[in-house]
């Protein structure tokens, strides 16, 4: 941490603000177009029926990986898990960002289908959001009872 380096950053169309904010901070971009570093990749298998695709995601090597994970994921239970949890982890923390940061940063300019998928995950969003909405909720009622919550108690004097 806050030492100089190297890092390679995702962007979805929504968030291209942000380079602006990182440039602001004296932060060097250099632009990889995504299509050109994917055609980089070995495809041995493929390379002959490659055909330049509109969408990104029909590219043959996502195509393949994105196949292969979520095969991976559905068959193991306890990672189907794990990437549920996931899910709803970096959902909390894109809700999270700084008070400049959020209007660029908002759930509500995200396809959640899309970015369940980038955690390999088939089950429709709504279901995971569910899954962590009645988690939410137990918790909640758990600390109710049991007088564990986070929020502050204020005692007032009654005259």
């Amino acid at each position: 941490m806050g030492e100089r380096g190297e890092s390679l950053l995702f962007l979805q169309p929504s968030e291209i603000d942000y380079l602006q904010d990182l440039e602001k901070h004296g932060v060097s971009l250099v632009e990889y177009p995504l299509v050109k570093v994917l055609d980089s990749f070995p495809m041995s298998a493929h390379k002959n029926n490659i055909k330049k695709s509109v969408f990104i995601d029909l590219h043959p090597w996502i195509m393949c990986l994105q196949k292969a994970l979520e095969s991976f994921i559905s068959s193991k239970p306890k990672m189907e898990e794990l990437a549920k949890r996931a899910f709803c982890s970096w959902v909390r923390a894109y809700t999270a960002h700084r008070g400049d940061l959020k209007r660029i940063f908002m759930v509500k300019k995200l396809h959640l289908g899309h970015v369940a998928k980038s955690f390999a995950l088939k089950q429709q969003p709504s279901l995971v959001g569910k899954s962590f909405q009645n988690q939410t909720k137990k918790r909640k009622r758990f600390e109710k009872k049991n007088g564990s919550s986070k929020t502050r108690k204020v005692a007032r004097s009654v005259k």
